[in-house]
């Protein structure tokens, strides 16, 4: 879940703020996943995931109609996305975070392992 502070100072995934030290999701090569993400803030923040494209699947609980992977999507303000995405190539950290720099800057990224 995206979420920041009252006075939009600080941003969190899931309550916290980055910490590269910190394995936050871990997911498993050649599987399959799909994530909710929601935002609990009243601004739009836009998911970004690096090295594994997604399949956008519902913003909001409406089905997308994309057919292409991509990224980045964004998570309307006080919204949901789901996304489905397959780990087949890469093992090891990576991230994912609000592509909005000070935003990203303040906190709002987690660490990502994917292992065999």
């Amino acid at each position: 879940m995206f979420s920041e502070n009252k006075d939009g100072s600080k941003f969190f995934i899931n309550g916290k703020q980055f910490d590269p030290n910190r394995v936050d999701v871990r997911s498993k090569l050649n599987t399959v996943e799909e994530w909710t993400v929601r935002n609990d803030s009243n601004e739009e923040h836009s998911f970004h995931v690096h090295v594994n494209k997604f399949q956008l699947m519902s913003i909001n609980g409406r089905p997308h109609d994309g057919h292409g992977l991509q990224d980045t999507a964004s998570v309307p303000a006080k919204g949901k996305i789901v996304v489905r995405t397959r780990f087949r190539e890469y093992t090891g950290k990576t991230v994912l975070h609000c592509h909005i720099l000070n935003h990203e800057d303040a906190g709002m990224m987690a660490v990502l392992e994917i292992v065999k």
